[in-house]
């Protein structure tokens, strides 16, 4: 009795894959974000994830914002590098609208004890309609 294979493309290999990575070096944000999501899902690769959000976020892609600040704050701690980074990716998104990103950046004020800029900022996703948004503020107020 055998083992079956099965066939498997690493990313490298994988002609869609190759289409996504030139399309993002072209200034696609669309397969800059894809790219990321796929290093962050299948690949398990962060890092490279990270990078991939970050050309999405600078292409104006506001959820590669989102999702390279989230890796980032992941990495981080209060008052590091990567927080300080990850609020600046936040606050582009929140800017444009991205509620997640306004609700991220209610977290970290909140756990750097800047309690009055966390209400603001959830404050700003319950308005956008992010429900976590509207529990945090209404938890905070008390």
């Amino acid at each position: 009795m055998g083992i079956a294979t099965v066939p498997f493309a690493w990313a490298d290999d994988d002609p869609e894959v190759a289409g996504l990575r030139s399309a993002c070096s072209e200034g696609n944000s669309t397969a800059c974000f894809r790219m990321g999501e796929r290093y962050r899902i299948i690949e398990r690769d962060n890092k490279t994830a990270y990078g991939f959000y970050k050309k999405a976020c600078d292409a104006g892609y506001m959820t590669g914002c989102t999702n390279g600040g989230i890796l980032l704050t992941m990495q981080g701690k209060q008052y590091s590098k990567q927080w300080k980074d990850a609020k600046k990716m936040f606050q582009k998104a929140c800017d444009a609208g991205e509620d997640p990103s306004c609700f991220n950046l209610g977290t970290i004020n909140y756990k750097e004890g800047r309690q009055k800029k966390a209400i603001k900022f959830y404050h700003q996703a319950c308005e956008m309609g992010n429900q976590g948004g509207c529990a945090k503020e209404k938890r905070l107020k008390r």
